[in-house]
């Protein structure tokens, strides 16, 4: 429910809270009040008989319109105050509709004591209570259809600038550089939140640059000591060195490609946190998957492994180009690095995932966890543990599912481009009816032409 709405329901509970009670007021007031004014007119009409009594005239059976009765009485006690009755009885002739209010007046004249008795009718006390409950009725209808029509015109103009904060903020990017730009208020709150808005962007955008800067120097500068260790070593390689010499020289060299390849993947991952791939086109996923088989097929040779793909044809994916490269190679690789010698591995896509299994040793942590960065199983030292976190963080940029599982000696990792098909058995580990399985570089090549 929106704003507008809330406020309106909100007031409109508050009149159905406070009516009944100002209702309950009104009615009180307006009975007493229409009874008062009748009480008042049959005392002030029992005096004027009373004083025609005194004078010694003959009343008349009726005065300003109101029956009269006059009765002697026997006793000797003459009451203070004059007698009010209310009758509200169909039986004693009284519509239903109107109720009887008498007035019976004494006064003591000549020694003997006077009834004078007068009466009238007014509206019943159902019938005032019933036309307020219609004016109600209608009150409400026409103030809850007030309010919803105003709420809405209103909310044009003084929400205007929250609505257009709102539609700033769902279009602003830190990859434009493009400030904040919020409409001008009058109003206290708006511009509160305007000055926060401006505020938060404004420094979402300096930091942003900062870090851009310093991810850009520092993989500048730390790629430059490591090109120099890496000329000084070639250039070692080359002078007369003993097997011990050697084998260090390898080692040191091994070191900083592993060294160059986390840089790369930070400043990959630190990119991928900043949305600098985000992409509106679909990319033909089932052409990227070709070439980066192809790009592998010697890695496949050189371990001997057995290659089963099972792929649609057609498939498009909303993703980057750079992206799917990068996720297709980490997966290829992962698969290959992790394999056993004479392993196999089963790949499928479809519209709906891309998923990849190897056959391997198990893990020796969660599979959860693999996905963690720097977290690695023991099988390769090779790997620097940043692999399979590029790829869960490729899957997040672009709305996708990632899943690792393991049974049965493989290891299958599904990426899922739509979250609806998460519950569909998808691992497969065996070749089926148009599956294609490769079993030599030749064959793969071919396939990728």
């Amino acid at each position: 429910m929106n704003l507008v709405n809330k406020i309106s329901v909100w007031f409109i509970a508050i009149i159905l809270l406070v009516t009944p009670v100002s209702m309950y007021i009104s009615y009180t007031s307006i009975k007493k009040r229409l009874d008062n004014v009748e009480i008042e007119r049959l005392k002030t009409v029992n005096n004027y008989v009373i004083n025609q009594i005194k004078k010694g005239e003959t009343p008349a059976n009726s005065t300003q319109g109101l029956p009269i009765s006059i009765n002697v009485l026997n006793g000797k006690n003459l009451p203070a105050e004059p007698e009010i009755i209310h009758t509200c009885l169909e039986d004693n002739g009284v519509s239903k509709n109107e109720c009887k209010i008498q007035i019976n007046s004494f006064a003591n004249i000549d020694n003997k004591i006077y009834k004078i008795s007068s009466y009238t009718y007014i509206t019943a006390t159902k019938e005032i209570m019933g036309g307020m409950l219609i004016a109600l009725f209608w009150k409400l209808l026409l103030i809850t259809a007030i309010v919803f029509i105003t709420a809405r015109i209103l909310s044009k103009f003084i929400l205007k600038p929250f609505h257009h904060a709102i539609d700033g903020l769902q279009k602003f990017s830190i990859q434009k550089k493009e400030r904040l730009e919020l409409l001008p208020t009058s109003t206290k709150e708006f511009k509160k939140l305007n000055e926060f808005l401006k505020t938060m962007t404004d420094k979402a955008l300096e930091e942003y640059a900062s870090v851009k800067e310093f991810s850009e120097n520092a993989s500048h500068e730390v790629q430059t000591p490591l090109a120099i260790i890496q000329s000084k070593i070639e250039l070692l390689a080359e002078t007369e060195i003993n097997e011990n010499q050697a084998i260090l020289l390898t080692d040191i060299q091994n070191s900083i490609d592993k060294l160059s390849r986390i840089n790369r993947s930070l400043i990959l991952l630190t990119k991928l946190n900043n949305n600098e791939f985000l992409t509106n086109k679909e990319l033909k996923f089932c052409t990227v998957e070709k070439e980066a088989l192809c790009a592998y097929h010697d890695h496949l040779a050189l371990k001997n492994i057995t290659l089963n793909r099972n792929s649609e044809k057609n498939v498009y994916v909303k993703i980057h180009p750079t992206l799917a490269e990068i996720l297709l190679s980490n997966l290829l690789s992962n698969a290959i690095r992790h394999n056993l010698e004479g392993g196999k591995i089963e790949i499928n896509l479809t519209k709906s995932y891309f998923q990849i299994s190897n056959t391997g040793l198990p893990p020796d942590v969660p599979t959860n966890e693999l996905f963690k960065r720097f977290k690695k199983s023991n099988q390769s030292q090779e790997s620097i543990g940043l692999g399979l976190s590029i790829v869960k963080q490729i899957c997040e940029v672009n709305n996708f599912l990632v899943q690792y599982d393991f049974a049965d000696g493989w290891h299958s990792i599904t990426v899922y481009f739509d979250h609806k098909e998460i519950n569909k058995p998808y691992i497969l580990h065996k070749s089926e009816e148009n599956n294609l399985e490769f079993e030599s570089v030749e064959q793969i090549v071919n396939f990728a032409e």
